[in-house]
């Protein structure tokens, strides 16, 4: 007799955990359930938790050249991969009715890639090389390679002009600082999310 196909784990939320999420997110019931079925439904093998590759598969993520980067920063461990509780915050702060300086200090942490609080040049650096060149392989997965591969001169001069229009005393860039750099750019904050 063949072995039928083996299904996928699913766990469920406590009331208790929803209402708690309910308080610290800025989503209803509904949305949190709905969440957690689209979480169930990317994860493969029906996990506590999904892989980095498997949160790739959010269409936001996968046009993102920093969805790596946001993966890491939002796991426990910086390994990528996410709790459901890990996968709401990310979501809670990508979502159209977070507060702005929330959004500002994530997008913040997201260009900090050596968390020393400042964004210097080897941090705009690797932003660059992500969004030119789709290179990231910190934890062995990377998106696909741009077909406009800049070499390693062309984004370094870039990287000299763009130090020198925003940090011209070559102090790093502050959070302070990047909220007025943000300040001209509203759609950035705007644009700053993804849909449930």
């Amino acid at each position: 007799m063949p072995s039928s196909p083996s299904k996928k784990a699913v766990f469920k939320l406590a009331a208790e955990e929803i209402n708690d999420f309910v308080q610290r997110t800025p989503f209803t019931r509904k949305e949190i359930l709905k969440l957690h079925t689209k979480f169930q439904a990317l994860s493969a093998e029906g996990l506590h938790s999904l892989r980095a590759k498997e949160v790739m598969n959010i269409e936001e993520m996968r046009a993102n050249p920093f969805a790596p980067r946001i993966c890491e920063l939002f796991s426990e461990d910086g390994s990528g991969d996410l709790t459901f509780e890990k996968f709401l915050n990310m979501m809670a702060v990508f979502s159209h009715r977070t507060d702005p300086e929330i959004k500002m200090i994530w997008a913040f942490a997201i260009w900090d890639f050596d968390g020393d609080d400042v964004i210097g040049p080897a941090d705009i650096k690797k932003g660059l090389d992500l969004m030119c060149n789709g290179n990231y392989n910190r934890q062995g997965y990377a998106l696909e390679q741009s077909s406009s591969h800049l070499s390693d001169e062309e984004l370094s001069n870039i990287v000299q002009r763009v130090s020198s229009e925003i940090d011209p005393y070559h102090w790093g860039v502050s959070y302070h600082d990047f909220r007025g750099v943000l300040s001209r750019m509203p759609d950035f904050i705007s644009n700053f999310r993804i849909s449930i």
